[in-house]
């Protein structure tokens, strides 16, 4: 009948491939979102997968650059703040070191206000991570999902070396593209990352530069399509990071010069991976320390006050007989004065 004939012809796209509803994929989940939007690309525009997905993945990036341009600026804001940024910070830190609540609290309230005149927000600079992480994501699962099928056309829809994506790349060059442009992004462009009043902020970008040794082995076993995108998004990042250098565009975004300050002369010194490392535990273990004194300074005071009063003489001072002397045993004694009450209450 023609009811037969029609219901196949509505599983296939215009391209004469099964459509990725008619194969269980697509839907109104994240991932399921992002692969009709490749689907899309790749039936109406006609585009090869690889190609589906490489203009995907400009167009994702590009939704995603104002966030880049925010983080830039309020990077370089804080960077041109610096000095006194990280003055408040040492005499805050130096304040809960000594135990000093009050002059810590007085100092961070300088520097939080300090941060609002110059609208400063360390979390502006993880605007962009915060928005590429779910992206990133959703992305990952839908190809992963059309490459387990497998996706048919995805099987001759790369390209030169690459040209089946629904497998790891044989050669590991994908892997090896994937992270040098991650290290090329980290050194050009991490100075918005990381949070310039911390002490050891600049131990963040050692982390940073070990994550592309990592990545490369967890990567090697990844579909060819997966690391397409990647690839892809990298290389985007990295060119957004190159644009946003160039001065018209920095003058046009409105972005402030960055301010270079003379290492030497700045509150919080620079130090060796190890060291800054080691006096980063050193400052936990006295936050610790103090933190613990103080909850069990709170908990004598609270025992103090409600449970009984503890003896600390042979008897008791107050009762004094009326020459002065220490009241016979056994004998009346008077009737206790308002010192018990204090002796309770410390």
């Amino acid at each position: 009948t023609v009811a037969d004939l029609v219901e196949p012809l509505q599983q296939l796209n215009a391209l004469g491939e099964p459509a990725l509803a008619s194969l269980g994929l697509g839907g109104w989940t994240p991932p399921g979102l992002f692969q009709q939007f490749f689907e899309m690309l790749h039936v109406s525009a006609g585009l090869p997968w690889w190609g589906a997905i490489a203009v995907g993945t400009v167009v994702i990036r590009l939704c995603v650059f104002p966030l880049v341009v925010r983080s830039q600026k309020n990077a370089v804001t804080m960077n041109n703040n610096l000095p006194r940024m990280q003055a408040l910070q040492v005499r805050m830190t130096e304040a809960r070191q000594m135990g000093n609540e009050i002059e810590a609290s007085r100092w961070t309230n300088e520097l939080i206000k300090f941060m609002k005149e110059k609208d400063i927000n360390p979390l502006k600079s993880l605007l962009v991570p915060m928005a590429q992480i779910p992206i990133f994501v959703s992305v990952f699962f839908g190809l992963r999902k059309m490459a387990n099928l497998p996706l048919m056309s995805m099987k001759d829809g790369g390209m030169l070396w690459f040209t089946d994506l629904t497998v790891p790349d044989p050669y590991y060059l994908l892997p090896a593209v994937t992270a040098l442009t991650l290290l090329a992004t980290i050194e050009i462009g991490a100075d918005g990352a990381r949070l310039p009043t911390s002490p050891n902020a600049h131990l963040v970008k050692y982390f940073l530069r070990a994550m592309p040794f990592v990545v490369f082995p967890l990567t090697i076993n990844f579909p060819a399509a997966i690391l397409c995108y990647w690839v892809c998004s990298n290389f985007v990042a990295l060119g957004q990071v190159i644009f946003l250098k160039i001065p018209v565009v920095r003058t046009y975004f409105n972005i402030p010069a960055k301010i270079v300050h003379d290492q030497s002369k700045l509150p919080i010194q620079k130090k060796p991976f190890v060291q800054g490392v080691k006096e980063s535990w050193s400052n936990m273990k006295i936050s610790k320390s103090l933190e613990d004194r103080q909850r069990y300074d709170e908990m004598r005071f609270k025992k103090a006050g409600l449970g009984a009063v503890t003896k600390t003489y042979k008897y008791d001072p107050t009762r004094q007989t009326a020459d002065g002397g220490r009241p016979a045993r056994g004998g009346p004694r008077p009737p206790s004065p308002p010192f018990c009450l204090v002796a309770r209450a410390f």
